[in-house]
């Protein structure tokens, strides 16, 4: 009796122990279900970078993804505030790129972008995520080369079974023969 109720004190602050370490993340804002509304035109004092976050909450991806990409210029960023910018920009503009619905998602733009915030931000706190999405989509790549080799098997099986079955036709005439 005593041991079980030990057993059942272990079993309550191990789950409690493993309970206390979950973290519980918001769910992500709905892509394309809300159509986009009319873009306003932007505040005199709003920087470029609060305009495209308030055009990528509003729903706006496409001005969103605009205004990101404004962001990021050809050479890297050299102060603080336009490498903050720039890091930003990179994240974002690619999560417009990768999540937007079937025909419209534009994977190269998003992994060029994520691969860009890896290398040039190493200490980055977006670089899990980004490495996190890289990681899917190489996993998703992997799983789609997987299916496609399958089916091609699965495709010379059917042949091979085909010709095989043939082949014991044709033995099975030369059987019946005299």
């Amino acid at each position: 009796m005593r041991s079980n109720g030990i057993a059942a004190l272990a079993l309550s602050v191990a789950l409690a122990v493993v309970g206390c370490q979950k973290k519980v993340y918001p769910p992500p804002p709905p892509l394309a279900s809300v159509p986009a509304p009319a873009a306003a035109p932007p505040a005199p004092n709003v920087l470029p970078l609060e305009q495209a976050n308030r055009a990528f909450l509003a729903n706006n991806y496409d001005e969103a993804a605009r205004l990101y990409e404004s962001l990021l210029p050809g050479s890297p960023a050299t102060t603080d505030r336009e490498k903050a910018e720039r890091e930003k920009a990179l994240f974002y503009s690619a999560i417009i790129y990768a999540l937007r619905p079937a025909p419209a998602a534009d994977w190269s733009k998003a992994l060029v972008n994520l691969k860009q915030l890896v290398t040039e931000y190493p200490n980055s706190p977006l670089k899990g995520p980004a490495n996190a999405l890289l990681a899917l989509r190489s996993d998703l790549d992997l799983g789609s080369a997987a299916i496609a080799e399958g089916t091609k098997k699965d495709q010379r099986i059917r042949q091979l079974t085909t010709e095989l079955d043939r082949l014991k036709k044709i033995d099975a005439d030369r059987r019946k023969r005299p």
